[in-house]
């Protein structure tokens, strides 16, 4: 699966960034790749909230809203979480600004929340016991 995306206003810290590419393949579900249309080798990974938090109370600002054409059918929107690995630290999911996709008008954003309910470095793995 392929979905070309506009970004009007770009990524925080990539504001120049509009044009991207989101592609999912059978074999890394539920993972997903957010790809620049005009920087090779800009990419993020995904998941969707739903995956990660599954009772995830979604906060859209009127202002994204009408950026990404919703007119209140939350049907149409796709929320996914934008994932950081570092090589000396676990997996995080930002869920304090998840990016929030419109199928219908193929626009989307990446919605900072105004408060904080979620954190950006919320932790995918859980501590578990050392192999014996």
């Amino acid at each position: 699966m392929t979905i070309n995306l506009e970004f009007p206003h770009g990524l925080p810290a990539f504001e120049t960034e509009k044009r991207f590419r989101l592609t999912q393949s059978l074999e890394r579900s539920p993972l997903l790749f957010l790809e620049s249309e005009t920087t090779p080798g800009l990419s993020f990974l995904l998941l969707p909230l739903a995956a990660i938090d599954p009772g995830y109370r979604l906060a859209l600002s009127a202002e994204d809203r009408e950026l990404i054409r919703n007119d209140g059918n939350d049907a149409n929107l796709v929320c996914l979480a934008v994932l950081t690995a570092g090589e000396d630290s676990p997996p995080t999911a930002n869920l304090l600004a998840p990016v929030v996709i419109n199928l219908a008008s193929g626009r989307a954003v990446q919605a900072v929340r105004s408060d904080r309910a979620y954190s950006h470095k919320h932790p995918l793995l859980t501590q578990q016991a050392p192999c014996s």
